[in-house]
This record gives C-alpha cells, structure tokens and sequence, in this order.
C-alpha cells in the first residue's frame, strides 16, 4: 500500500518535470496522468476476479512486475504517444492489480470486529509512501534527471513489492469464515449482479466518483501549483509530502471512528477537514505565507486516503462475501472514472483561467456533493441495502 500510494503520489512531481523538459501544454501532460487513473480503475474489477480465482499472493506479484517494467520503460519516453502508454497503461495495470482490491480483500476476511481499525492501520502504509516517495523522487529528478529518476523508481517496485509479496504472502489465503462474512442481510451473500443492480452500490459508487475526481485535482497539481506561486520545487515536495506523514496519523485516526461511529458521520469529518486543507491552498497565492502550505498538508494530509478507507469500510460491511473481491473491483472502477476527469481537468482549467483556484474551488465542491451522496443511503428503504451501522 506503501509503495502504491506512494508512486501516485510521484505523479505530481514527474508531471512538472515533463511539462518543463518537453514544453507540452499542463492539459495534454495531465492527460497521461487522466488515462493512468482510467486504466487503473478499469482494471480494478479484473484485480477483484483474480484475487478471487487466484488469490492475492499471485496478484500482488503480477501487478508488482508490471509496475516495475512500467516505470523503466517510462524512462524511455520522447514523445506523448509514448508516456501515454507506459504512464499510461502499462504503470497504471501494475497499480491497479497491486492496489487496494487485493488489499482490502485481505483485511476485510480477516477481521471483523475491529474492521475499520485494520484498514486504517493498512492505509497508514499509503500515507507512509507519499511522505517518503514525494520527497526522494524529488531528489532523484534533481541529481539524476527524470528519466534516471523512473529507473530507479523501477528497482523500487521489484525489490518493495514483487520479491515480499513472492516470498512473505501465503499461497492459498484463508477463504472468508462463514461464521464472519457478515452477508447484508437474511437473504444470504450478494451476488456480483444483485450488487451492481443495488442502489446502495450506486450511491457509493457516485460519492467515490465525485470524492475521487476531486482529490485527483489537489494531488495531481499541487507541486505544480506551489512551483507557480514561487517555491522550489524541491521545498515544494517537501512540504507536500510532510501530507503524507498527518496522513498516517488521519487514516488510522478515522479507522478507529469507523468502528465508533456512524460511517456517515466519519465520512463527512474527513471530508470537512479535507476541505479545510484546500481553501489554505487556494489562499497561497505567494510565498509571503508559507505558513498556507503547511496547514494545506495537515488538514488535507488527515483526509488523504481516509475516503477511501471509510467507503472501503462500508462496501465491506455490506458486500463481504465469496464475490466480494469483483464487486469492490467493480466499486472501485470509480476512482478511475472520477480521478481520469479530475486530473484533466485541472491542467485544463490552469491552462485556460491561469492559475489554479478554479480547479481547486471545483474539487472543494466535489467533497461536498460526495458528503451528500453517503448521507443518500440513509433513505434507503430495502433493509438489505440498510445493512451497515
């Protein structure tokens, strides 16, 4: 989770280095970014099968090598068609197969009781990633040059991900206990088309959408950001990768809450501090206060990954089952839908306004409407669909 969250995160400091080596414009740049977030959700659902077929062990391996063969042939690219196709696909398979699918499907067939706490405890390894990797790529692009930088990112994914997860994981992980599967309801375990046919399953598939395309908006340009308002680049990632540090404190802070409080009520205090995170960036508007950027990381760096955690938290309450590996696959296809907007978006909207507060004030309304869309669920009348705290 470490090493996965932590190259997205990268993201925002191989695009500056792009945009700035090449002289392409910042929307066809985050293009890439937009279609390694798409391939990447797309191929969630395929993530979900396998570790339902096969297990997570040989998941994690075979997205680990196709991360790894992606970020060194990143290292090779000349020309867009290129960087869309390893940034692109290929990187972006290797996420998705080593990501959260496998992850979340590990912890929620092992715990039960104290969920939400064994899921916050795993993201804190994403928020770990960001505070190591933002920074180290940083100083990778400055001593070696980007394309340097993408090799040694390549090692990386070989050594943190491929061997552990060869060496360390089990062959044949433990099935779901029957005993604490905890189907939604009376009925018995959901099926893959009565999830998808659920309306539970499209409120938290919208939410995750609009909270997804948001936070693609903030990460994807907030060194680009930092760096048009006069920072250095590499004080910038610096500083926005100290995120990734109140992160690992936010995400086991809101896994605890999962387990205490309503998921509604967590939810929307992620996202409250979230916000709080983006209107101190939208108000460094210089490098007179710097003071904004520090606040930015703390108040955004809590919320980091928590949305995800407590939407992951609920998908598991509800849909745990034989098939709950493809249906929080298909869940997940969200983020691709959201964040693939989100990250074009932005360059977009800096190309045509400028600067980047139209964007950011976008993604602030985002975490609104997505606050909205988990509070929905309370509406819902089928008690198969009321099945969670």
């Amino acid at each position: 989770m470490g090493f996965n969250r932590g190259i997205r995160g990268t993201y925002a400091v191989f695009y500056v280095a792009l945009f700035q080596a090449f002289g392409w414009s910042r929307g066809v740049t985050a293009t890439a970014l937009s279609i390694s977030v798409l391939v990447e959700g797309f191929s969630m659902p395929v993530a979900g099968s396998l570790v339902d077929r096969w297990g997570s062990r040989k998941t994690l391996v075979l997205g680990g090598i196709l991360l790894a063969v992606g970020l060194g042939f990143s290292a090779t690219v000349t020309s867009l068609w290129q960087l869309y196709i390893w940034v692109g696909v290929v990187t972006a398979l290797g996420l998705g197969l080593m990501g959260m699918v496998p992850h979340v499907a590990i912890i929620a067939r092992q715990f039960t009781r104290r969920r939400g706490l064994a899921m916050g405890l795993a993201w804190a390894g994403g928020g770990l990633g960001i505070a190591v990797l933002l920074p180290v790529a940083q100083f990778f692009v400055d001593i070696w040059g980007w394309r340097l930088a993408y090799v040694a990112m390549g090692v990386m994914a070989f050594v943190l991900v491929v061997l552990p997860s060869g060496v360390l994981m089990p062959r044949d992980p433990p099935s779901p206990r029957k005993a604490e599967a905890e189907p939604a309801a009376a009925g018995g375990e959901w099926t893959v088309w009565e999830a998808l046919t659920s309306t539970m399953f499209w409120l938290l598939f919208v939410s995750r959408v609009f909270a997804s395309m948001g936070n693609q908006i903030i990460t994807n340009h907030q060194v680009a950001h930092a760096v048009d308002i006069g920072y250095d680049a590499f004080f910038a990632a610096s500083i926005l990768g100290l995120m990734g540090v109140f992160s690992i404190f936010g995400r086991v802070l809101f896994g605890f809450l999962t387990d205490v409080l309503s998921h509604q009520m967590t939810y929307t205090l992620v996202q409250l501090v979230s916000s709080a995170g983006i209107l101190a960036l939208v108000a460094a508007g210089d490098t007179s206060y710097p003071i904004l950027l520090y606040a930015y990381a703390a108040c955004y760096g809590l919320g980091q990954g928590s949305r995800a955690l407590v939407l992951s938290a609920i998908s598991a309450d509800v849909f745990l089952g034989r098939d709950f590996g493809a249906i929080y696959g298909y869940f997940t296809l969200s983020i691709g839908v959201g964040g693939a907007v989100g990250i074009w978006l932005g360059g977009f909207l800096h190309d045509v306004f400028g600067n980047y507060t139209v964007p950011f004030m976008i993604a602030f309304g985002n975490f609104v409407v997505s606050i909205l869309m988990v509070w929905g669920i309370r509406f819902l009348k089928g008690t198969r669909e009321q099945a969670f705290k």
